[in-house]
């Protein structure tokens, strides 16, 4: 076997060398993963039942954090806000994860959250603005 990423056409009588590309190694998937269009899972490919829930991407960032109980400038720390909907739920979730710790939002939690950072005048004025 060549150490580099060539590899011989399998089947080629004059046995070729080609640049071996990923999909030569692992297909792309054409099938429909799940019914959720945003859903990344690979399911029937994890190690665990829990990793077969519907997860999204993902979005992170950085952002300056702190627990209410600190004071003080608080730290830098990554954020994830995405979508999981577990097997036995009857809605999807937005889940906002900070250092390994989230918090679920069901769909009106997420609908009062946008609500109030759009309409609440101090809100809005201290951080929108």
């Amino acid at each position: 076997m060549p150490t580099d990423d060539r590899v011989a056409r399998e089947g080629d009588p004059e046995k070729e060398v080609s640049g071996m590309r990923e999909n030569d190694v692992r297909p792309v998937r054409t099938e429909a993963r799940c019914g959720f269009p945003w859903c990344t899972t690979l399911h029937g490919e994890t190690a665990h039942p829990d990793d077969e829930a519907h997860r999204s991407a993902g979005v992170g960032f950085t952002a300056r954090v702190r627990s209410v109980d600190e004071t003080g400038a608080g730290a830098e720390a990554d954020v994830e806000v995405g979508i999981l909907r577990r097997l036995d739920d009857d809605e999807d979730w937005l889940v906002v994860e900070v250092a390994g710790e989230g918090l679920a939002f069901g769909r009106d939690g997420v609908r009062q959250l946008r609500r109030i950072l759009v309409e609440n005048p101090q809100i809005r004025e201290a951080f929108l603005c």
